[in-house]
């Protein structure tokens, strides 16, 4: 194998590493950003949830008849 030949291969090995690092990180981020995300998630459904149980006490109250019947 040339000289030429032995370097070209080096070269494009150099490239494919540092294009599979770059593309780690952005694997990397994707999922600190997913894990982000899914914790807001479960946040709003525990809020919703919240909501939604004193919704059904407030129905309740307003299910009553008002006083003057």
């Amino acid at each position: 194998m040339s000289d030429e030949k032995l370097v070209s291969l080096e070269e494009k090995i150099a490239y494919l590493q540092n294009m599979i690092d770059d593309l780690n990180m952005v694997v990397f981020r994707q999922g600190e950003k997913i894990e982000q995300l899914n914790s807001k998630l479960k946040e709003t459904n525990e809020k919703l949830l919240n909501n939604s149980d004193s919704s059904s006490n407030d129905s309740q109250i307003n299910d009553d008849k008002p006083p003057h019947y």
